[in-house]
């Protein structure tokens, strides 16, 4: 991260101008961040977020409450689920189930005897 470094050192606006650059590119090729990257910026001003330098975290009631310093801008997190805060990916659950076997639409097709079709009980041997 360029624009983080670049943020760190003061130099805010050439900064801003590389994430602008990154949201340029991903929305030009129709890719969509991960998550990680989407919160180590500011949606408002596009200042990468910077614990102590632009960014404020404080922790009320089991909220976390991220601060822009820049531009006021302030989102919060439930970090009772665990899940949505460090923001797992869907599609590596999805690819882990498939590996392992574990599709429900495997299991019902192994279930069900096609039509006309005896059962391994039915046949005569």
């Amino acid at each position: 991260m360029e624009a983080a470094l670049l943020a760190s050192k003061g130099e805010l606006d050439l900064a801003r101008k590389y994430v602008d650059l990154g949201l340029q590119y991903t929305s030009k090729a129709r890719v969509k961040l991960p998550l990680r990257v989407k919160r180590s910026f500011c949606r408002k001003c596009k200042t990468p977020l910077i614990v102590g330098v632009t960014e404020r975290r404080r922790i009320r009631s089991k909220i976390l409450i991220r601060t822009c310093l820049v531009c006021g801008w302030t989102r919060r997190y439930d970090t009772r689920n665990q899940e949505k805060l460090k923001g797992s990916d869907r599609r590596e659950r999805r690819g882990k189930n498939r590996k392992e076997g574990f599709h429900r639409g495997d299991q019902e097709r192994n279930r069900k005897t096609p039509k006309g079709a005896r059962s391994d009980q039915d046949q005569v041997t």
